[in-house]
């Protein structure tokens, strides 16, 4: 069985409508340094895999791994929701044990604040982002 583990549902976040961009993770409660967010089912994917994304309604919400040619991932839960800031107020780690995605805050979160992840692996990685042309 691909998840072995019980998956919960975080009831301390949600997901709603972001200024950042279009729908985003925020906190319904404060959550301190430090603290584990969520953990989320992932899917790990080849190239070959994450290529056939890109005819279908999935290819903006999947996870790379390093660069482009490398193994993706496909995550559950809100995880695929996080939008990303270069000052992000959380981070991620991928463990491929117990297939997750794990969520934890970078610093303090305020109830209300959207919770964001930089999508370059670190919270204060100020490099480009390289989001993938489906057209290409």
């Amino acid at each position: 069985m691909l998840f072995s583990r019980n998956i919960y549902r975080p009831l301390h976040i949600e997901v709603k409508e972001s200024l950042v961009q279009g729908r985003g993770v925020f906190a319904k409660n404060k959550v301190p340094k430090g603290s584990l967010i969520e953990q989320a089912p992932v899917l790990f994917l080849s190239h070959s895999e994450k290529e056939a994304l890109r005819f279908t309604k999935l290819f903006h919400y999947y996870f790379l791994l390093g660069e482009a040619e490398r193994q993706t991932a496909f995550c559950f839960g809100y995880a695929s929701f996080y939008n990303h800031s270069p000052q992000a107020n959380a981070l991620y780690t991928f463990s491929k044990k117990k297939n997750t995605i794990n969520i934890y805050a970078y610093r303090t979160i305020e109830a209300g604040d959207e919770i964001t992840i930089n999508y370059n692996g670190k919270p204060a990685d100020k490099n480009e982002v390289y989001f993938p042309n489906p057209d290409e």
